[in-house]
């Protein structure tokens, strides 16, 4: 099982911002299907979501987000490995966009869009996701006690393969 941020209300690397409630919304209807690196390949199942709330040290400020827990199925163990060994750190959404706002912060002198409401067709376990916070935060195995605290911890791996 592998847990973390799949997306956050704060302003991600393509200028977006997907507030929580279309998010809820969107998860709510998501089939639950994961993917390594976007690739039309399902390799896990969602097994839960939550609304959750992020404090981000760099900016100091909380973020609401979509925090959950994916299960990487067996017949996928490449991309288990690749999450085991720091390659896969974070989440990624992927859909289509219903509603969206076109905003201007005169701050950062850019433009950037708000979404309001999308499909979710996917989300995908990522080497560099699109919005920086979206980071695995947990790895558990199944049947196994052994945790590692993904990016945010950096604990050793060595016992978890054991496991």
């Amino acid at each position: 099982i592998v847990s973390g941020f799949a997306t956050l209300d704060n302003l991600d690397k393509q200028d977006d911002v997907v507030p929580s409630n279309a998010s809820v919304s969107a998860f709510n209807r998501f089939r639950g299907n994961i993917r390594e690196m976007h690739q039309p390949k399902a390799v896990g199942r969602m097994v839960s979501f939550k609304e959750d709330k992020f404090f981000d040290p760099a900016t100091k400020k909380f973020y609401n987000g979509i925090y959950v827990s994916a299960y990487v199925s067996k017949g996928a163990q490449d991309t288990w490995e690749k999450v085991l060994d720091g390659t896969l750190t974070g989440f990624s959404i992927g859909g289509v966009i219903n509603d969206a706002e076109k905003c201007y912060d005169e701050e950062l002198g850019k433009s950037y869009q708000v979404i309001k409401d999308y499909d979710l067709s996917e989300l995908s376990l990522v080497d560099n996701p699109a919005n920086q916070l979206a980071n695995v935060v947990s790895i558990q195995k199944v049947n196994n006690d052994a945790q590692n605290g993904g990016i945010i911890a950096k604990a050793d791996l060595e016992n978890l393969l054991r496991g």
